[in-house]
């Protein structure tokens, strides 16, 4: 195969990757679900800003999105980037409080 044609390949491969729409959901522990349909080359940070416009209550920036229990989303990477599929499930963890002993100088 010549070098021109593996060049040819490879854009109709990109091509095609740019084109794909994927689902996302977030699920959080307080049983919301916020979908959001994307370029698979678009950047997570799209869904983590739609998650925190769709549960206002929840802070920007207070808490973590995880894929498959363990993977940690960063805004910079794409569902391509992390071969994820049409409907894949993130579910976001609050960060937790405490941890420390303090005195507590109540009035």
């Amino acid at each position: 195969m010549s070098r021109w044609m593996m060049v040819q390949l490879e854009e109709l491969a990109r091509l095609q990757v740019k084109a794909e729409l994927v689902t996302l959901k977030v699920v959080d522990q307080e049983g919301r679900v916020v979908e959001h349909r994307m370029r698979a080359t678009d950047r997570l940070q799209a869904v983590m800003d739609r998650y925190y416009a769709e549960a206002p209550e929840v802070g920007y920036g207070t808490g973590t999105f995880l894929v498959d229990g363990c993977i940690r989303l960063r805004g910079g990477k794409t569902p391509a980037d992390l071969k994820l599929e049409d409907d894949a499930q993130i579910d976001f963890f609050p960060y937790a409080d405490g941890g420390s002993r303090r005195e507590s100088y109540d009035a």
